[in-house]
């Protein structure tokens, strides 16, 4: 049998492959704020394509991966009906997943979930890039507003293996906005042995708030959004004070920073190989 293994491909995009086939979270593979680390051909096993939220780094390249590899897209209601009305994708492709809700497919058992995005205003962002004539953060806020379902639930995913284990995929939602009791009712509910989770800016405690909330054996780190903060001038903490933090607040746990094009063991967290990724732009 094919071992679980979970591959990051930059930004949020994550897949879980499994003997039943490959399910991915936000693939996205477009060269976007000065990186590119994959092509579509990377994403040519996708079985199934879960989307967290309608930001364009998140949604963008979700259409057409799923026109060219004829995989199922899941997610809320916003992101379904956005997909069929404006870019065409047939019903046959297109599953309603909305927090609170359960799905089995083969090889996989998902349940929704919902969880908070740090404060975004659109019309703030646009006005902003207006004024100073930020034409990268311009391209972005309405790029945002018109191509992507902005506004669709910020969603989150438990996935049950076919082996058993568990993964969840809380994306961004471990910031100020998330509170310990919230997390903790959720973890209450959907045992969780392997996290996935984005670190960005200052929310080093709240990454750590979630991670004990929730206790599970494995944590992979990614980052969702170095490169776009770095065209922000946004900075964060070193991803090594996030990993040291979790590692001291769960001892017995597995903490790891993914790089782009690196694959882990769903078991053991363990680096099992490193995929060549293209040269940054």
């Amino acid at each position: 049998m094919t071992e679980e293994q979970i591959r990051y491909y930059g930004w949020s995009s994550l897949a879980l492959e499994t003997q039943a086939g490959t399910l991915y979270f936000d693939p996205f593979y477009r060269p976007y704020c000065g990186a590119s680390w994959f092509d579509i051909s990377a994403f040519s096993d996708a079985k199934y394509l879960l989307v967290t939220h309608g930001h364009e780094e998140h949604f963008l390249d979700v259409p057409m991966i799923a026109k060219t590899f004829d995989a199922k897209v899941i997610g809320p209601k916003a992101v379904t009906r956005f997909l069929k009305s404006r870019h065409k994708l047939d019903d046959n492709q297109l599953v309603t997943l909305n927090p609170g809700e359960t799905l089995e497919v083969p090889g996989f058992k998902m349940t929704a979930f919902r969880w908070q995005h740090r404060d975004i205003n659109l019309f703030k962002a646009l006005t902003k890039a207006v004024f100073k004539g930020n034409t990268t953060q311009l391209a972005w806020a309405w790029s945002s507003a018109t191509q992507a379902p902005f506004y669709s639930p910020y969603t989150g995913y438990h996935i049950e293996l076919p082996s058993g284990l568990t993964v969840m995929n809380y994306n961004e939602g471990f910031n100020s906005k998330m509170t310990s009791e919230e997390i903790q009712a959720l973890g209450k509910q959907l045992r969780t042995d392997v996290l996935l989770a984005g670190m960005q800016l200052d929310f080093v405690d709240d990454v750590v708030r979630g991670a004990v909330a929730l206790n599970p054996k494995v944590v992979i780190l990614f980052p969702p959004h170095e490169k776009f903060h770095e065209m922000m001038g946004a900075v964060s903490k070193p991803w090594e004070d996030f990993a040291q933090a979790v590692r001291q607040a769960l001892p017995a746990a597995k903490v790891v920073i993914a790089k782009p094009g690196d694959c882990f063991s769903a078991q053991t967290g363990q680096v099992t190989q490193s995929l060549p990724t293209l040269q940054a732009a």
